[in-house]
Parts: structure tokens; C-alpha cells; sequence
């Protein structure tokens, strides 16, 4: 069975150890605790060293042993404050002075080998506001900042809820409406603070517009007023490119210009006419009766071939809707469906890769759905979902009535 190896202790770390008692006045005990040395060995090492300083030259006078004491001293606080430096490197980067509450919190730390008054010296910070953080830490955090971990902890679960897409306005309007008083500045700083960022809409979009040269013979009958105070007063409708890996991927959607919701759409894999009937036809279905008879309908967009075919003049006829498309090449003219486009491939598909058109179908029908439709927030509605707009809308109607 073999035997415990001794340890070894080289002249300059008995030295040193020594004069951790000998320097600082701290105890004997409490020094060997936290090299993890024994007791007796370090009350032998600081009895060698303090015999060898004892031991002074008898041809000194009084005046030199004062010196030589005091060069001692001051070689020792030197020596000290060179451990603490070290200690505290990563604080002090590069000379820049540390900030107030991280250089409390290396004091306090650092204190029972170093002491406040060293500590705050070579930190360029005051005692008192180190004991000031000390009875601040101690009371735990007032009411502004509880108020302000609680709201952080809000807007961290709005961000996530929106699926990382809603920016300061909307988180908001969620937190008012689940009852909380913020004010809009406030949110924004939190967000900024936790480095949250919203998603803005992007304007650009590929053209899908090819002009039918009939279309001269339909009228622009919203005139840019795609919202006129009502629901089925304008159905607004427009197509867009989905890229995938198996190709592009062609989306038409219907949209209420009041209500911005979306109330029928269609995916094809080329571009016709059909895409925009089963849209339309589908919109139709989702509408009547469910809000009540429709006067006639306007059904808006623009001057594509797609809108103005006879094919789609004979569904028009049908449906007892009246067809609307605005001028050629002017895109605010179905400003209202662009915009839609925007917020759909920028807050949602261009986040994600599709790699076949079944996948983009699935996950933008659930998007349209279960997202646009029922939980994002539109500040022309009062920051209110489509569905809770048109909800409040009938209800109204119905108090009216």
C-alpha cells in the first residue's frame, strides 16, 4: 500500500503565506482556511518570518529602523494592492473605469482580503456608495423596478406570442389589452434594453400583373377608398409569387377593404384565371349569409388579364358582384392588397424554406387563418385582430338596430 505523498512548500510561498498574517492582521485560523494549509504549519512559518524581521542589524539607529519599517509597510500595501488589481483585471478593461454596480459587487467579494477602503480606492468609486448598494441589495428592489422586471417578463411573452414579428405599437395594444397601463416609450425601451426587434413590412414585390387589353371597359369604382365604413362594401383581391423548391407557387387572396380580413384565397401551380374564380367563389360561399345580405359587392383589382377575362366577368355576374380594377401600372391603386402581400413575406413566409408547394400551401393557409386573420394586430383597426373588428362591428349593428 503506498504512502501519502507530503506536500512541498517552496521558501517564496511560506514567505508570502506568512505575510498574509503578518501584513493584514487577520488571524492565523483564518488565513490557513483559505490557502489550505494547517494552522500549526503557517503559526510556524509566520514565527520563522517574524523572527527574521526582528532580527535587524543592531548597527541601525532609530531612525533607520523607522525607515526600514516604513519601506516594509509600504512594499506590503504595494503588494497588496497589485493582488487586488490582478483580481479585478477583467473588470478594468483597458483603463476605462467600471461601472458603479459591478465595481460594488467586486467589493464586496474582495473585501475580507482586501478591505473597502483599498477596494474602492483602486476602483475609482466612493465607500459610502458601496455601503448605499450594500442596504439597496439588502432591501431587495423597490416597486419602480419589480414594476419593470414584471412588464419586461409582458413584452418578452407578447414578442414570443407574435412569433418574434410585432414591434413596439402592437405590443402595446396586447399588453392594454390584457389590462396592463404602459406607456408606448416605455415598451420601446425594454425592448431595446433586451434587444427585441419587430419585423417591418417590406414594399417590394415580383410583378404578376399581365394587362388584358379589354380591361379599358371595367371602371375603378373604389378610387382608392378601399375602406368605406362597412363590411362587403369592397372585396379587394390581388395575385403574388411563392418561391419553393419544386417552383414558384401562385396565391390568390380576397381581402374585406374594411375589415382587412382575408375571406377566401386559392394556390395554383400557373398562372389563370382560375386561381382568382376559386378565390372568389370561395370568399362568396364564406360571406353569405354569414354577415348578412350583400349589395353588390365591389370586387376590386387590377388591370391583369387574370381579373378581366370573360371567364371571370361570367363568375362576377353569378356572384352579383361588380368588378373593379384600378389604372395600369399604378400600384396604390390596390394599395390595400399590396400591402397584405408585405406582411405576409416579410413577417412569415420569407422566414421560413419550403421545400415543395404542399408544405408552402399547409403552413401559409395556417398563417391566413389562424394568425392574420384571428391574432395580429392592425393599428388602422385600433390595434384589433380582423375578427375581433368585424365582431365588434356586427355587435354594434345589432345594439343599433
Amino acid at each position: 500500500m503506498g504512502t501519502k505523498k507530503r506536500a512541498s512548500y517552496t521558501p517564496k510561498y511560506r514567505h508570502e503565506a506568512a505575510h498574509l498574517v503578518i501584513d493584514t492582521g487577520r488571524s492565523i485560523a483564518e488565513v490557513a482556511r483559505e490557502i489550505g494549509v494547517g494552522e500549526a504549519l503557517l503559526g510556524r512559518w509566520v514565527g520563522i518570518e517574524r523572527a527574521q524581521m526582528d532580527s535587524a542589524p543592531e548597527a541601525l539607529d532609530a531612525d533607520e529602523r523607522a525607515e526600514l519599517e516604513r519601506l516594509r509597510v509600504e512594499v506590503s500595501e504595494l503588494r497588496m494592492d497589485r493582488e487586488f488589481l490582478k483580481k479585478s483585471r477583467s473588470l478594468l478593461r483597458e483603463g476605462d473605469r467600471s461601472e458603479p454596480a459591478e465595481a460594488f459587487a467586486l467589493i464586496d467579494a474582495e473585501k475580507a482580503m482586501f478591505g473597502v477602503s483599498r477596494c474602492a480606492r483602486l476602483l475609482g468609486v466612493s465607500r459610502s456608495g458601496y455601503y448605499k448598494w450594500v442596504k439597496a441589495r439588502d432591501a431587495g428592489p423597490g416597486p419602480r423596478a419589480q414594476r419593470r422586471a414584471e412588464l419586461t417578463v409582458a413584452v418578452k411573452a407578447a414578442h414570443e406570442e407574435s412569433d418574434g414579428v410585432d414591434g413596439a405599437p402592437r405590443i402595446l395594444a396586447t399588453l392594454r389589452r390584457q389590462g396592463e397601463t404602459v406607456s408606448r416609450k416605455t415598451v420601446a425601451k425594454i425592448m431595446v434594453d433586451n434587444g427585441i426587434e419587430g419585423i417591418s413590412p417590406r414594399t417590394w414585390r415580383p410583378p404578376t400583373t399581365i394587362v388584358d387589353d379589354r380591361a379599358h371597359t371595367l371602371p375603378d369604382l373604389v378610387g382608392r377608398r378601399f375602406d368605406q365604413g362597412a363590411l362587403n362594401k369592397v372585396w379587394t383581391s390581388d395575385i403574388t409569387y411563392l418561391g419553393t423548391d419544386e417552383g414558384w407557387l401562385y396565391l390568390c387572396a380576397v381581402r374585406d377593404g374594411c375589415s382587412r380580413r382575408v375571406l377566401g384565397y386559392a394556390f395554383a401551380e400557373t398562372l389563370h384565371t382560375d386561381v382568382v374564380e376559386a378565390a372568389l367563389r370561395r370568399a362568396h360561399l364564406f360571406r353569405d349569409p354569414a354577415t348578412g345580405p350583400m349589395e353588390r359587392v365591389i370586387f376590386h383589382a387590377d388591370r391583369g388579364c387574370q381579373y378581366t377575362s370573360a371567364q371571370m366577368f361570367s363568375v362576377a355576374e353569378e356572384l352579383n358582384v361588380r368588378q373593379s380594377v384600378g389604372r395600369t401600372g399604378v400600384c396604390w391603386d390596390n394599395a390595400q392588397q399590396e400591402s397584405f402581400w408585405s406582411t405576409l413575406k416579410s413577417e412569415f413566409y420569407h422566414r421560413w424554406h419550403f421545400a415543395t408547394h404542399a408544405e408552402a400551401i399547409h403552413a401559409v393557409a395556417n398563417w391566413i387563418e389562424n394568425v392574420y386573420n384571428w391574432r395580429r394586430l392592425h393599428s388602422s383597426l385600433g390595434y384589433l385582430s380582423p375578427v375581433d373588428f368585424e365582431t365588434l362591428m356586427i355587435n354594434q349593428a345589432e345594439q343599433a338596430a
